[in-house]
């Protein structure tokens, strides 16, 4: 049941839209269309991806034990993590404000 509220919660805006039908793909004419239907995807993809990376860290934190290397690899895991969802962000803010497409 978890996982349902989990996949609602960070696939639920990639899924209201209708599914990508290959005539859905036939009609895309503008490269702007192509890079807003990839960013409605990869927006959620990469949260969730995050998410479980920032848990699997935090499970290597806990059970370390003070080993300085498992705390290392730890942090550099949470921190690869959040670097790559802010650079998914980023690219959100450049896409709408730089470029003007209209993303959701």
């Amino acid at each position: 049941m978890w996982y349902k509220i989990l996949f609602s919660s960070f696939f639920g805006h990639a899924l209201a839209e209708e599914a990508l039908t290959e005539e859905k793909i036939k009609n895309i004419h503008k490269i702007g269309d192509l890079v807003t239907i990839l960013y409605k995807w990869a927006i959620p993809l990469g949260s969730a991806l995050a998410a479980l990376v920032i848990i699997y860290a935090g499970y290597l934190y806990a059970t370390s034990q003070g080993n300085p290397d498992s705390v290392k690899m730890a942090k550099d895991l949470i921190i690869g993590a959040l670097v790559g969802l802010a650079l998914i962000i980023l690219a959100g803010v450049i896409l709408r404000n730089v470029i003007g497409l209209n993303l959701p």
